[in-house]
């Protein structure tokens, strides 16, 4: 074996031990745990994955692989891409955490292979032209092989340096090692032996190192213990070089004039024909020059096009990352960039990147304003060489962002670059728009409804966008009325449909048919916006503003009485599309579930929090089940929600905080369905160790229920007795179950305290039906006795019509 090899093998790996996420229903399957490992080698990179609950799915593609398993997995990101790796990079979770994906070097070769409960990945580099795989590198390329107790081998170019004394080389002997302190960080890196490379000389030629002591045999693969470095003690850690970070290649200036050409038909004629003509390399090339073409004209969808092409030909390494580049651009263009995706962001732009700074505001601009904000003088300043429609299209991306988070400074700066420079937008009501939304936020409110109607004198996308914020600012200001708000929205919305003016206008417009009362005309608008648009590419922009107007109609039934009718048509002609504008935690369908079992309707509010609850997870299914219990023991279905709060116990570890609060309010809603069900002990032993108001009246309610009279009229006297004002519910308890027990002075005494707090409650009558006085015996009845139980009895019947009428 050549030296220069069997020097070359260095260790530095990660180990990491996570758990998969056990599900809610089965606390008994909990998996093993998984313990992930990178380590770098001279030929080679290895993710290790040890797993005894079976070996995870493997996807290998050129440029990158993914490993998934059945269930989500807490995979350390964080010191996955912390720690340094020559071939793997980009680590990224997908799919709710259930896969992990990784980005290698594209043509890299990768194997996999299984061992027992152990997973390989190992990926080597892609091969070179003219270099026989695993081949000693020649000394006449200048690339020395550093070695250090723990750090990668990468090459590094020789400089020309003066002529000194080559360095002696220093080898120790590597002693027999394990499998399991090969995959140890520490242990494998206290038996590497430490080298010291030669320093080149120019002209004399590199001094190699002795060979070293022939490897030992390995040992039978074993269960792996990954021990971290902190557990070691300080007398056996050794030194560990600092590894170099591997960086992408740095982001070219885009000669955006030079794309776009003079003579658009000419140019665009003349890719289209080199395009035809080429074949193979040449033909991705010339897609890549069409795809810088259309970015520079701001076609993003061509743009896409051509791209799409050119990845169909099995591009090269170098043409990918171009690729990667210039769709991260067009994709900016058109605002739908992920930021956490974009090259543009993940690269750290230097000062001198002009063009890295543009577009990595653009990227950040529509969904985090804050960082792209830091980019803004740079990218205004490169903006003023880039051509007349890609900057203006540019220009209009920041300044709507600008808008929509309320930055009124950098929205003034982009407004005057856009009066500046050409005076982009001037003629087609942009500028008159964006000056608009400028003023607005200055709180001049007359300046602003001026420009708007300038904007809104055009009949188009800006024209009717000005339009709705005119409107709508009128309304603010109380210029304007609902009904004749209502006039102009629906005038607006019948003459010009398209784009996102439809649905700001429908949003407003059933905005105002919820604040004039007109609830069935704003559901219809809610419901067209999920008809219209909500399986359209804009359909997410769509629901978006429709959950205002969601939060309005569902805030005014929720202040207006008699609203359940109401509630129920809109949970029923329209359930899916609140599903679908609701935001993760469902707050809006808890609302509508709050709001149908006030009314009565417990058999839909049970469904819509049920449905919540299955896809909820941790404290927030908690939270639900809590709810729907509540609902199922109000509609009387106390063995239901006993098995809904057994079903959704267990908060999630990072909803400790609210754990105590939930699990008091688990245990009251188990004692009370306990309660309805007839078993007493049992609610009392879920009562056990609580207090209060809520567990005393359970407690009174138990015994009343198994008709323990005397304890249950003690019980009763303690919650009259408090400092609160008395329930309806538990005077009229106190006085049954002093009645039953046959302690008439106590119901008379009832009677005489509480008497005016039943009237008008559905126990009225009550007290003076339970606290007629006995006649002496002996004596004959007086007609005003006999008038007085006629009339206990009157209302006692009146209490029973009361409680059978629906």
């Amino acid at each position: 074996m050549h030296p220069c090899r069997t020097l070359s093998i260095s260790l530095a790996l990660l180990s990491v031990t996570t758990a998969l996420t056990a599900p809610a229903s089965a606390a008994d399957s909990i998996p093993a745990p998984i313990t992930v490992q990178t380590g770098d080698h001279a030929d080679f990179s290895r993710l290790a994955l040890v797993n005894a609950q079976g070996a995870p799915a493997v996807d290998v593609g050129s440029c990158g692989g993914r490993v998934a398993f059945s269930q989500a997995v807490p995979w350390p990101l964080e010191a996955l891409n912390g720690t340094y790796s020559r071939r793997l990079t980009g680590f990224q979770t997908a799919e709710d955490g259930r896969s992990l994906t990784m980005d290698w070097p594209c043509g890299a070769r990768v194997t996999v292979r299984r061992e027992r409960r152990i997973t390989f990945i190992d990926v080597t580099d892609p091969p070179r032209p003219a270099r026989k795989p695993g081949a000693p590198v020649p000394a006449s390329e200048g690339i020395l092989l550093a070695e250090a107790p723990g750090a990668s081998v990468f090459p590094v170019i020789a400089p020309p340096a003066p002529e000194a004394a080559p360095a002696p080389v220093v080898a120790a002997q590597a002693a027999p090692v394990s499998l399991a302190e090969r995959l140890n960080p520490v242990a494998s890196a206290h038996a590497q032996p430490i080298v010291q490379a030669p320093q080149p000389v120019a002209p004399q030629p590199v001094a190699k190192a002795p060979p070293p002591a022939p490897p030992p045999k390995p040992e039978p693969a074993r269960t792996v213990a990954a021990v971290p470095p902190s557990a070691m003690p300080p007398s056996v850690m050794p030194p560990v070089a600092a590894p170099a970070v591997q960086t992408d290649p740095p982001i070219r200036a885009f000669d955006l004039d030079a794309w776009a050409g003079d003579d658009y038909p000419a140019r665009k004629q003349l890719l289209e024909q080199r395009i035809a003509e080429s074949q193979g390399r040449a033909r991705v090339d010339a897609l890549l020059a069409m795809a810088r073409f259309t970015l520079a004209r701001a076609l993003p969808e061509e743009g896409r096009a051509a791209l799409d092409a050119a990845e169909s030909l099995t591009p090269g390494p170098d043409q990918r990352y171009e690729l990667r580049l210039l769709r991260d651009a067009l994709r900016a263009l058109d605002g739908t960039a992920d930021p956490d995706d974009s090259q543009f962001v993940r690269a750290q732009p230097t000062p001198a990147a002009a063009d890295h700074h543009v577009w990595r505001s653009a990227t950040l601009a529509p969904s985090r304003w804050t960082a792209a904000k830091s980019s803004l003088p740079i990218a205004l300043k490169r903006l003023l060489s880039y051509p007349v429609d890609l900057r203006g299209r540019l220009l209009t991306l920041l300044a709507e962002s600008a808008g929509e988070a309320a930055d009124g400074a950098s929205l003034n700066l982009i407004v005057l670059e856009m009066i500046t420079l050409d005076g982009i937008g001037s003629t087609d009501g942009r500028l008159d728009f964006f000056r608009g939304r400028l003023a607005e936020l200055h709180n001049e409110t007359a300046e602003a409804l001026a420009h708007y109607k300038r904007a809104a004198a055009l009949p188009n996308l800006y024209g009717h966008r000005a339009q709705v914020r005119s409107i709508e600012l009128r309304l603010a200001s109380g210029a304007l009325d609902d009904p004749g708000a209502i006039a102009e929205l629906e005038s607006l919305r019948y003459a010009w449909r398209g784009g996102d003016v439809e649905t700001d206008a429908l949003a407003a417009l059933g905005a105002a048919y919820t604040r004039a009362g007109r609830i069935d005309a704003a559901l219809d608008i809610f419901g067209l916006l999920g008809r219209r648009f909500g399986a359209t590419a804009r359909g997410r922009a769509a629901l978006t503003t429709g959950r205002g107007l969601l939060d309005a109609v569902i805030g005014h039934l929720e202040t207006t009485p008699g609203s359940a009718l109401d509630a129920l048509s809109l949970q029923v002609r329209y359930g899916r599309t609140v599903m679908l504008t609701d935001d993760d935690a469902g707050t809006q369908q808890r609302r509508l579930a709050r709001l149908l079992a006030r009314g009565g309707f417990t058999l839909e509010a049970a469904r819509l929090l049920h449905g919540l609850a299955e896809t909820a997870r941790g404290a927030q299914r908690a939270d639900i089940g809590l709810e729907l219990a509540r609902v199922l023991l109000d509609a009387g279905r106390g063995a239901e929600a006993l098995a809904v709060l057994d079903h959704t116990a267990g908060p999630a570890p990072d909803a400790q905080a609210a754990a105590p609060e939930i699990a008091r309010r688990r245990a009251l809603l188990r004692a009370e369905a306990f309660a309805a069900e007839g078993e007493a002990m049992r609610a009392f032993d879920a009562l056990r160790g609580l207090t209060g108001p809520e567990a005393a009246r359970i407690r009174a309610d138990s015994l009343f229920r198994a008709g323990e009279w005397p304890a249950a009229r003690a019980a009763y006297a303690e919650l009259l007795g408090g400092q609160d004002a008395p329930l309806p519910d538990d005077i009229a308890f106190h006085a049954l179950a002093a009645f039953r027990a046959g302690d008439d002075a106590a119901v008379a005494a009832a009677a005489e305290r509480h008497g005016k707090a039943l009237a008008g409650t559905r126990w009225a009558g009550l007290l003076d039906a339970l606290a007629v006085p006995p006649d002496p015996a002996g004596k004959p009845l007086s007609s005003a006795t006999v008038g007085g139980q006629l009339a206990a009895a009157d209302a006692l019947a009146g209490v029973l019509r009361r409680w059978k009428t629906p």
